[in-house]
């Protein structure tokens, strides 16, 4: 089944497969605070209206997170995610160690302040990250 285009702008891109309760996010490119809390909030309203249970989030273009960023997406990004139907997310990291360090920090502080109420896994590979997703 093809892909429902559900949100799109410069930064970022939200498909969703029905058939697989699937959402496929994506961040074009390095992102500002302000642009991180619009993806982030439009990921919640899109899982909230559609009720889907996957989502595969490829932030492989995200490097240099400000603190700021990375405490809102720990602390309330995190935290919106676990009021939907949310089972597992699959995030496709960057390749580069300080990049992906980064974003897999934001997860561990999530999970410790226990905001997630969702399994997590980090990949650098975009279908090993599908296939987690489906067993």
């Amino acid at each position: 089944m093809p892909l429902e285009l559900k949100y799109s702008s410069d930064f970022y891109r939200i498909e969703e497969d029905t058939s697989r309760s699937l959402l496929q996010t994506e961040w074009l490119r390095p992102v500002q605070m302000h642009e991180m809390v619009t993806g982030g909030t439009m990921l919640y309203e899109v899982l909230s209206q559609t009720g889907a249970t996957l989502v595969v989030a490829d932030a492989s273009k995200l490097t240099n997170l400000s603190t700021e960023t990375k405490e809102w997406m720990s602390s309330k990004f995190y935290e919106l995610l676990s009021k939907t139907q949310l089972k597992k997310l699959a995030r496709v990291v960057p390749e580069a160690l300080f990049s992906r360090l980064a974003l897999e920090s934001v997860v561990t502080r999530a999970e410790a302040i226990g905001v997630t109420k969702f399994n997590v896994c980090n990949f650098t590979d975009p279908q090993k990250a599908l296939d987690w997703l489906f067993k």
